[in-house]
């Protein structure tokens, strides 16, 4: 049997709320980021004459006592007709399919995420996540080259 897809496309996302904050500089940070669907509502899209659901998020970043982010935004997604029915359905109880939830949240994760970037190289905080860096590797030793890790 072949898997159902659903047609999800993305029409909008925008920052609504962007508060970085350094208090003060310690070594060895830990970083806890947390990402949450805080609401979903229809949205009418006029121009395309299109219902589309607008997902409103939050997105953490915790250093402790060093500093934090916050960033919360909204993105508008429009569903197939059987899946818009469904999550609003569900969403009565606070959960969402998790195929949608996986897309949502993986929006929000790296549109979030860049911006994390940007705002911890400016303010000094340790970045959130692992940057790609060169290794040696073993026949770099020899020949003088390096690999990405």
């Amino acid at each position: 049997m072949a898997k159902e897809t659903k047609e999800i496309k993305l029409l909008g996302f925008n920052f609504t709320r962007i508060d970085a904050r350094k208090f003060n500089f310690q070594r060895n940070i830990g970083a806890k980021s947390d990402i949450k669907i805080d609401s979903i509502e229809k949205s009418r899209l006029d121009l395309l004459n299109e219902d589309a659901l607008k997902f409103g998020f939050s997105f953490e970043i915790n250093y402790g006592e060093v500093g934090d982010i916050l960033i919360e935004g909204f993105m508008v997604l429009k569903l197939d007709s059987k899946a818009h029915k469904e999550v609003l359905s569900m969403w009565k109880d606070k959960k969402i399919p998790q195929g949608i939830r996986l897309v949502v949240l993986n929006i929000v994760l790296q549109k979030c995420s860049l911006k994390s970037l940007q705002l911890e190289e400016e303010l000094g905080l340790p970045f959130h996540m692992r940057m790609p860096s060169f290794q040696p590797s073993p026949e770099s030793e020899k020949s003088g080259k390096s690999k990405q890790k």
